[in-house]
């Protein structure tokens, strides 16, 4: 295994070559959402004040196709619920959360890095189609987010590891147990060991499941 340093290198010279070419929706969009090496923008290059990004996954962009089928599998009133993404990175799915009509839609991200470019794509965002400009881009380590009331979309894109998800998952448990209104959670590229939290979860219950595009959806028990 190569020393940090080199990796560091190594990831800084693959962002020098020249014509690297940006996805569809960033350039019809006018946004910077896609990752900077192959797709991936690593967070051991990155500047985190939070002790949690060792248990935290690498910022790649959700698949718009991919992100609304995710969408499309909740039977909710939209215009009624916070969409909260978890680890929103660069923001891309911030941006199709609006081309649905959301009450609100929140980015949690504890890089300052990538949070500053959440809000820059916030801000260039061009679409004919979008339905809630109402987005708010929060710099913060998620295991600290206090949920709002009202219903909830709870967005989560693999961005995290076991422990820290254990913890997130008693959060969300806690707000359950003062609430009557739904809380659904879309969870996208389920690891085995991160599915087993929302399986054991009691509060929780499965209500679709697409083994193809690889994504779980939960709501608590009403």
């Amino acid at each position: 295994m190569l020393p940090i340093h080199l990796v560091r290198e190594y990831r800084a010279a693959k962002k020098l070559q020249p014509h690297r070419q940006r996805s569809v929706f960033d350039n019809v969009h006018h946004v910077s959402t896609d990752g900077d090496i192959d797709g991936w923008t690593y967070l051991s290059d990155l500047e985190i004040p939070s002790p949690n990004w060792i248990d935290a996954n690498n910022y790649r962009a959700i698949e718009p196709e991919r992100f609304n089928e995710v969408l499309s599998s909740l039977s909710v009133a939209f215009e009624e619920c916070y969409f909260i993404d978890y680890g929103s990175g660069k923001g891309r799915a911030l941006l199709l959360a609006s081309e649905y009509p959301f009450k609100e839609i929140v980015g949690l991200e504890f890089s300052p890095d990538l949070h500053r470019i959440a809000e820059t794509n916030v801000l260039h965002y061009r679409s004919a189609t979008q339905k809630c400009k109402n987005i708010r881009c929060l710099n913060l380590d998620f295991v600290n987010f206090e949920l709002p009331s009202g219903p909830l979309v709870l967005f989560f894109f693999d961005p995290c590891r076991l422990r820290v998800l254990e913890r997130v998952v008693a959060r969300i448990d806690n707000a359950a147990q003062i609430r009557s209104s739904p809380i659904y959670v879309a969870y996208v590229a389920p690891r085995t060991e991160t599915e087993k939290v929302f399986e054991s979860a009691k509060f929780l219950e499965k209500i679709a499941q697409n083994l193809d595009s690889r994504f779980v959806i939960y709501r608590n028990h009403r």
